[in-house]
């Protein structure tokens, strides 16, 4: 396959029809794939041959650690054209002075972890998509308040310390340290702060959760407050909150070992399939 062929282009609203058919061919990659580039489409590139869209990839902006996954036609898949597209992406994250890529796909496609090693990646840990659809739990009387900017350094440490030492429980994350406060996380937590809460005793934040559309996207409690309830009742109150909202359906991710794991099953949410996560130094 000749690759000065490949004209590699950012994905625009005008590529959404060829998109969208391209990612029917493959069910379950394409939904995975929607779900990001519906809320996040600048972060998209195209490749295109002879005028015909054949692969789409996802990479993320260029930090110390970025994110990156490439999707191709499957009629046009054993050409190379993943191997180059991914290589593009590669290049722009390297330049942008990216020293990891983390990628991911669903468990049980074989043929997509092989890809994967053939480009370097190496297998780190995996996450369980969950679903919980029912009815609210009974309403509780908890401490618990919409996020204010003021709040950001202690449900930060809170946030940073929890997950960091999930991880360490888990393995797999051989290098994870507690994540440092900084002014640009601030500013973003600011801009979203009505999906963000805190619990408090006593006037003291001891857990802190993050709301993204439909989703528990973090939910953190702090070490010392930890098997105490905490964690249950809090996971009630904002599954509440998002049905409040008109969402049917309450969805998280949760890393395969965590224990947390109990809990999500306790309360009714369901897994729908686990995401193998690779990664690799540039």
């Amino acid at each position: 396959m000749n690759r000065s062929k490949i004209r590699y282009a950012p994905y625009t609203d005008k590529d959404y029809p060829a998109v969208k058919q391209l990612l029917s061919r493959d069910l379950f990659a394409g939904e995975d794939i929607v779900r990001v580039l519906e809320t996040a489409p600048e972060l998209f590139v195209t490749a295109s041959m002879e005028e015909r869209l054949v692969a789409l990839a996802q990479v993320n902006e260029p930090v110390i650690q970025s994110y990156m996954t490439v999707y191709v036609d499957p009629q046009f898949r054993g050409q190379g054209i993943g191997s180059a597209l991914a290589e593009y992406g590669e290049n722009k994250l390297r330049e942008g002075g990216t020293r990891y890529i983390r990628s991911s796909f669903r468990v049980g496609h074989p043929s997509s972890l092989a890809f994967a090693r053939r480009l370097g990646f190496d297998k780190t840990f995996s996450s369980a998509y969950m679903q919980r659809t029912g009815d609210p739990f009974p309403p509780e009387e908890l401490p618990v308040r919409v996020y204010r900017d003021e709040d950001y350094i202690v449900s930060q440490e809170v946030y940073a310390v929890a997950f960091h030492e999930m991880r360490v429980r888990v393995g797999h994350f051989p290098d994870s340290v507690v994540a440092k406060p900084s002014e640009k996380e601030r500013s973003e937590w600011k801009k979203e702060a009505e999906d963000r809460y805190v619990y408090e005793i006593n006037g003291e934040i001891v857990a802190y959760s993050h709301l993204w559309e439909n989703e528990i996207s973090s939910i953190s409690v702090r070490s010392d407050f930890q098997r105490r309830g905490i964690g249950r009742k809090f996971v009630k109150f904002l599954c509440n909150e998002i049905y409040r909202r008109g969402n049917p359906t309450v969805s998280l991710w949760c890393v395969v070992g965590n224990f947390a794991r109990d809990l999500y099953d306790s309360l009714g949410f369901e897994e729908k399939y686990v995401m193998q996560f690779v990664r690799k130094t540039l």
